[in-house]
This record gives structure tokens, C-alpha cells and sequence, in this order.
């Protein structure tokens, strides 16, 4: 596999559950939150896969750079998506703080990009990740 110079990241941005009730895939938040991730997907970083469910978003992408601080980094998305909902006469969503980082090589890249995949079919949600409709995978992984 060539792999490429660049830095990986599989993160997850999660709404503060005790305080936050909505969810990111109802109807009128979806929207605004695709929205979000896939500008964020053309301009910040090469994304390889994002998934949307109800509490938490899947990131699995690569800078050229090094972060030097993930959280600030993907805290634009969260408040992207705050901003895009307050234009809407929305009240923001209360996120916990910070990014969950999970540590991949590239070699795993493959395997992360499908466990994000698999999350909705194992949250009961769907039968086969095709069937989830917030998810988009806008980069081809390295190799394949």
C-alpha cells in the first residue's frame, strides 16, 4: 500500500448527553449538519468517511499537517453547526467538550472506515450501513 504522507485522525464528536436531548439525525437538524461535514470535508482535511447518528459524529480523516491540538481543530465543526442553527432561529446543541480521539495507523484505515460504517447496524438502527442515510464517504482510502 503507498501510503500517504499525511497525519491520520478517527474522532468522535459527541452531544453532552445530560443536558442535550435532541438528536443530530431528526429532520430538522440533519440537514444542517451534513451540510457542515461536508464543507468541512472540501476544505479542512482529506475525509476518508463521516457518519452522523443520533448523539455523536464519526470523523476518520488526514491533514498534511500535524494537529497540534485536535479538539480546537474539530471544536469548528461543533460550532459551525451552532452557527448554522442559530441563522435558523435554532437554539445550539450542547456538545461535551472536546473530540474522543481513537489512534489509528494506516494500515487500519480500512477496518476504522468500516467499524464507523457498521455503527448504525449495530445501534439497531439499519440492517446494512448502505442503508443509513447520514453518511458520505467523500475520499478514496489510500491503496484501495
Amino acid at each position: 500500500m503507498n501510503l500517504p504522507s499525511k497525519h491520520l485522525y478517527n474522532a468522535a464528536l459527541q452531544l453532552n448527553r445530560g443536558s442535550e436531548a435532541r438528536r443530530l439525525t431528526s429532520i430538522s437538524h440533519a440537514g444542517i449538519v451534513r451540510d457542515v461535514l461536508r464543507d468541512f470535508s472540501a476544505r479542512e482535511a482529506t475525509v476518508y468517511v463521516w457518519l452522523i447518528m443520533p448523539d455523536h459524529i464519526h470523523v476518520l480523516f488526514s491533514t498534511r499537517r500535524q494537529l497540534k491540538d485536535l479538539d480546537t481543530f474539530l471544536g469548528r465543526v461543533k460550532r459551525r453547526i451552532n452557527q448554522n442553527l442559530v441563522r435558523r432561529d435554532m437554539p445550539k446543541l450542547h456538545w461535551q467538550h472536546g473530540a474522543v480521539n481513537h489512534p489509528i495507523t494506516w494500515p487500519e484505515i480500512e477496518e476504522a472506515r468500516d467499524y464507523i460504517l457498521l455503527n448504525p447496524v449495530r445501534g439497531g438502527y439499519v440492517h446494512v450501513p448502505s442503508q443509513w442515510p447520514h453518511q458520505e464517504t467523500p475520499a478514496p482510502l489510500p491503496g484501495i
